[in-house]
């Protein structure tokens, strides 16, 4: 059956077509492609800097990425000093991937992913091909160097044999559902895991992402750079050696935030947290705590990651204020003192929320970015703070319009809040107003997991902010009031933008991803300052609940101390307050949901719900997907889809695009908001860069 050509579809809409003129989703295509910058590294002499660069392709749904090399001193532009490999993702976040580099400062190694095999290789300064190193049996894990390079020492996962037979054999035997098993996940190769699909288990806390084999620690094993021979670390090696912190490690009743070792006698340095107090210490190889920073600095913000100045016996430690500037400072570990080396327009950091700059005595590698700003690479003097940029592979992308303002306000109990605001540049006023709540570090795309397109919901004439949350207790618990936190901080500001005249509080629309999603879904369920919203995330309904309850799984326990959340037949209170299953009568917002396949499941529950009561409801899911959205299509999809719907349900805009067709027929179904018309098409077409 043949398309109806556009003007006929609004037609029936009872619509009046309007003609398409530009907007071609360019910046969608551009946000999703934009160059990735992260794990930098020094050479021992000082000479060189590298990093690593990754860019999406829309067109092959794949990345590229490549180890980049220049002089330090910026004397000659950087270049391509070897392939890094596929990616690695964690949920669906790209896992940085620092390097190592061998004493002599002529070789620089790395971990490298191909075909599912984790290998060592190495890249020569002067250039020439890179090369594999080690041919081991299990994928290497933390790779990390001793005595300044002169040993190379790394972790060794099982055997990759013994996994493929693993999975083969809970194929053919059939799969016991037990604790390790997540209910929500495929079971044969339903995760991907090293770059390819394997059949995932629950090995840690909470939603700990493992393989069908048990967890363990890693074999340390230790490499001969110039014969390629490996052997088994010795104890010596072994104490000088700490493995970098996982999400919900702990330290006693602290949890372990960051840790670096040295590599040699000075220990491990350490980032610990404990309900919303930080510290910054130093571990000795025998386990003690050789020195603990009371420096103001130390204790009085969250620090977000810490670096060895090369050989010296200081750290540096990175912290970071409201309007998301890094603040760099210097803690001489023998005098117990703190100096700030420099601090930055935005972000100064690894690239990534929780890695640190790399460092030598005098200079450190850092990624800046800020909300305007997309990611550099920068070198940062140690004894003056004055900071020098190597290259800026995003240039094109300067200058952004519209451009994000920093704000600051309180709420009615006193507390503040941060975040950014874009204003439509021409768009009268008041404007409708979308909202993204939970981190808004770096360079302002879509906020946690990139899915809603801020700048462009700007171009269209809606005001688009992102909302730093408020400091939760680390490890979890007392979510409800970070929910009755947020939502106190969101009227204060939609408020004082209102009194303003310059956002109509009619026309909020919000979306987010993780605990973003879970604060939309509060505030829709709780006020009725919503006029549309979009989640990426499960949702706890008592499918979620049951699905996760099977004897040994923890969630139940965490529900009822981190939620309030009890056994979902008898704790009709508790759910009533907390979940959106048992508050389809409250929810009057259309909502759009656009879910990873590992985490739709249990939101099938709340779709039919809401379907049954006759809400506006849809729900998309997204094969191959975990937590956060990695494969660029469906970035593109999701993001695209937020754009349309946020347009048509606070402005009345439909995409004339006879491809779309279904779409709107179906939104108008739901009951359109008023004086829908339609819009210059942003169809994503074209071909990708």
């Amino acid at each position: 059956m043949r398309k109806a050509p556009a003007p006929l579809v609004l037609a029936l809409l009872g619509l009046a077509p309007l003609p398409a003129h530009a907007g071609d989703g360019a910046s969608l295509r551009a946000m999703i492609e934009i160059t990735r910058i992260d794990s930098p590294a020094i050479s021992p002499d000082g000479r060189y800097a590298v990093w690593r660069q990754a860019q999406a392709s829309i067109e092959r749904n794949a990345y590229a990425l490549a180890w980049y090399i220049a002089p330090i001193d910026g004397s000659a532009p950087p270049r391509r000093i070897a392939d890094a490999g596929e990616p690695m993702w964690l949920n669906g976040s790209l896992v940085v991937n620092p390097p190592v580099w061998t004493a002599d400062s002529r070789t620089l190694l790395f971990r490298k992913l191909e075909h599912g095999e984790i290998q060592v290789w190495g890249a020569d300064t002067d250039g020439g091909d890179a090369r594999q190193i080690t041919h081991e049996p299990g994928n290497v894990r933390d790779l990390a160097s001793l005595d300044g390079g002169r040993t190379i020492v790394f972790g060794e996962g099982p055997p990759r044999a013994d996994i493929a037979a693993a999975e083969q054999a809970d194929h053919d035997e059939g799969t016991l559902v037990d604790a390790s098993v997540d209910p929500q996940r495929p079971l044969y190769r339903g995760d991907w895991i090293d770059g390819r699909w394997a059949s995932g288990r629950l090995r840690g806390f909470w939603f700990e992402q493992g393989g069908i084999l048990p967890a363990g620690p890693s074999a340390l094993r230790v490499l001969d750079v110039t014969s390629g021979t490996v052997r088994d670390a010795r104890d010596a090696e072994m104490q000088s050696y700490a493995p970098p912190a996982k999400a919900f490690d702990q330290l006693g009743d602290s949890f372990v935030i960051d840790r670096v070792a040295s590599g040699d006698a000075r220990g491990s340095a350490l980032v610990l947290g404990r309900g919303v107090q930080y510290e910054l210490a130093v571990q000795g190889t025998d386990g003690g705590f050789a020195a603990r920073c009371h420096d103001r600095a130390c204790t009085t913000s969250p620090i977000r990651s810490v670096r060895w100045l090369g050989t010296d016996n200081a750290v540096v430690f990175e912290t970071r204020d409201g309007a998301g500037r890094t603040t760099l400072s210097r803690w001489d570990v023998r005098t117990n003192t703190v100096a700030p080396i420099a601090t930055g327009t935005g972000a100064l950091n690894g690239g990534d929320e929780g890695q640190g700059c790399a460092a030598t005595v005098t200079t450190m590698l850092c990624v800046a970015a800020s909300a305007n700003e997309p990611p550099r690479v920068v070198a940062v003097g140690v004894a003056d703070g004055t900071q020098r940029m190597l290259v800026d592979p995003n240039s094109d992308l300067v200058p952004l319009a519209p451009q994000f303002t920093p704000l600051s306000w309180a709420d009615a109990k006193g507390r503040t809040f941060t975040g950014f605001l874009a204003m439509p540049e021409k768009a009268s006023r008041p404007a409708p107003l979308f909202i993204t709540y939970y981190s808004c570090s770096g360079f302002l795309r879509g906020g946690l997991g990139e899915e809603f397109p801020l700048r462009d919901l700007a171009r269209s004439g809606i005001a688009a902010m992102c909302i730093n949350r408020l400091p939760g207790r680390l490890g979890g618990g007392g979510n409800a009031d970070s929910y009755r936190d947020a939502a106190d901080g969101i009227g204060a500001i939609i408020d004082e933008l209102a009194g303003e005249g310059r956002i109509d509080p009619a026309r909020v629309g919000m979306g987010g991803v993780s605990f973003g999603g879970e604060v939309a879904m509060w505030l829709a369920m709780h006020t009725r300052r919503l006029a549309a919203l979009s989640v990426a995330n499960v949702m706890v309904t008592p499918t979620y609940y049951w699905l996760n309850a099977v004897k040994g799984r923890e969630v139940p326990k965490i529900l009822q101390s981190g939620w309030g959340l009890g056994n979902p037949d008898t704790d009709h209170k508790g759910w009533r307050e907390g979940s959106p299953a048992f508050n389809v009568d409250r929810i009057s917002a259309p909502l759009l949901m656009q879910l990873p396949e590992q985490e739709y499941r249990p939101n099938v529950e709340l779709l039919a719900r809401l379907q049954a009561a006759g809400k506006p409801v849809e729900l998309f899911a997204f094969p191959g997907e975990m937590h956060i959205k990695w494969q660029p299509r469906h970035q593109l999809a999701a993001n695209a889809r937020n754009l349309d719907w946020f347009r048509f349900w606070l402005m009345g805009e439909v995409d004339p695009d006879p491809s779309k067709a279904g779409q709107y027929a179906r939104w108008q179904g739901y009951g359109a908001p008023s004086q829908v018309r339609a819009q210059a098409s942003a169809s994503i077409k074209g071909k990708s860069r």
